[in-house]
Parts: C-alpha cells; structure tokens; sequence
C-alpha cells in the first residue's frame, strides 16, 4: 500500500476514531454516581428590638444544596456536620425520605437511602449565635465515594445549538491531532 492511500484513509478514519475516544471518554465518566454540594447562602438577621426595650435577637442561617449529577443512582448519601450536639432546626426541600443518624464519632449526619441522577436536594439551616454555618457543614459522602465541593453555584447548561457545536468542534480538533500523529507515527517508521 503506498503512503497517498494511508493517507487518504487516516484522513478518513480519524473523525470516526475521535468521534469513538470522546464518546467512550463520555461515557466512562458520566456513566456513574456523581455527588456534588455546594453552599447557596449564608447569612445573618437581626430582629428588631421589642417595644418594651428587650433587644431583639439575631438568627442566622445557611442553605446547602446536595445534587447526583450523574446518570447512575447514587445511595448513602451522608451529609456529615461538624457538631456533636443535635442539628440545628433545619428544612429539607423537596421533601425526600431521609434518616439522621450518629457516626461513630459522635457527629450528626442527614443520610438520603438513595439520589437519584439528577435529583437535587437542598438543607436550609436556621440558628442562634455564637453558631456559625462554618462549624456545623462537615463533608458529604455516599457509598461511591466522597462528594465534590463546588466553591461556585454551578450555571444552567447552554442552549443546545451551543453544546452541539462545542461537540462538533471538539470532533474536529480529536481528528486534527489524530490525523497528525497517525502522519508522525508514519514519518517516524520511515526514517527509523
């Protein structure tokens, strides 16, 4: 076979080859659980004081959204606080069955049987002073494994027209450098 016929095929072939790996790639890491959280707000009220001179309190209070972004169901998921005492009032929302327990630690945990993909669950925490949202959050957990901690609240995902084309621009820049190292692969056994 002579170098212009590989050439046409690698020219052929490498959008399918790329088209595979990143599909495969896809697949593999979104084919599972996957447990995210993040905290939405934080923040600090204070009640007026009383007309008959009492002072008025302050009440604080967070919310912490735990989500399966992925596309298998996610079970035992354990969301972990960092004191001993019993949790704090808190809200869960929507309304899903859910456990808490003591971990041997002596730590309180909201345990959720089972997240399904995509199901997204918020706690909302409602407190006194000197209790700060950073003394109660511990981590969260499933049974796949630790859950990430987004920093940020993740964004809607773009319209369609936009992932499609980001998909076919990834598809032909996979073939490009296939394409180029099938020809440096080519050019190395002919000068070895």
């Amino acid at each position: 076979m002579d170098m212009e016929t590989v050439e046409t095929w690698a020219k052929l072939v490498a959008p399918f080859v790329s088209a595979l790996l990143i599909a495969g790639f896809k697949w593999y890491t979104e084919g599972r659980p996957r447990v995210i959280s993040y905290l939405v707000q934080s923040w600090g009220v204070k009640i007026g004081d009383s007309e008959d001179g009492t002072p008025g309190a302050i009440v604080h209070s967070h919310s912490i959204v735990v989500a399966n972004t992925g596309r298998k169901p996610a079970t035992g998921v354990r969301v972990t606080h960092a004191i001993k005492r019993p949790l704090p009032a808190h809200a869960i929302h929507p309304p899903i069955q859910y456990s808490i327990e003591t971990n041997p630690e002596g730590y309180q945990q909201i345990v959720f049987p089972v997240l399904v993909p995509k199901q997204q669950v918020t706690i909302s925490y409602l407190y006194f002073p000197p209790l700060f949202y950073n003394q109660i959050l511990g981590n969260v957990v499933s049974n796949e494994g630790m859950a990430k901690i987004l920093d940020i609240v993740p964004l809607p995902r773009p319209n369609r027209v936009v992932y499609l084309t980001t998909w076919l621009l990834t598809i032909i820049g996979g073939s490009v450098v296939l394409y180029w190292l099938f020809r440096l692969a080519l050019w190395l056994a002919q000068h070895a």
